[in-house]
């Protein structure tokens, strides 16, 4: 928090006796920490400080996004870890296809 006085002026004293009890009470704190709660109660609400964090209450419609992505992303990489294998397999029975035709011709 920040307030200006002018240089001199007679409730500069009085304001910082004032803030310091003020903020040795905790009462900052408190606040935000009951308009946490109270955000956390109203189950997703948006709530944005002061400070302009932006808290709200996290559920799965919030995580399945991710999930989706996780298990499109899992299937595609297992359909191209198989397309590899079955390539892998034919090639190398191609190569031994070719290499015992040649390997009967040399002899």
């Amino acid at each position: 928090m920040t307030f200006l006085f002018k240089k001199g002026n007679p409730l500069l004293e009085r304001f910082n006796i004032l803030m310091r009890r003020y903020l040795e009470a905790g009462s900052p704190e408190r606040i935000c920490s009951e308009e946490k709660y109270r955000t956390s109660l109203r189950g997703g609400l948006r709530f944005v400080s002061s400070l302009g964090y932006e808290y709200f209450a996290f559920s799965i419609s919030h995580l399945i996004p991710a999930i989706v992505i996780f298990i499109v992303g899992t299937v595609f990489s297992s359909v191209v870890f198989i397309a590899e294998l079955i390539v892998n397999c034919l090639y190398k029975h191609r190569t031994k296809k070719k290499n015992s035709c040649f390997s009967r011709v040399r002899m």
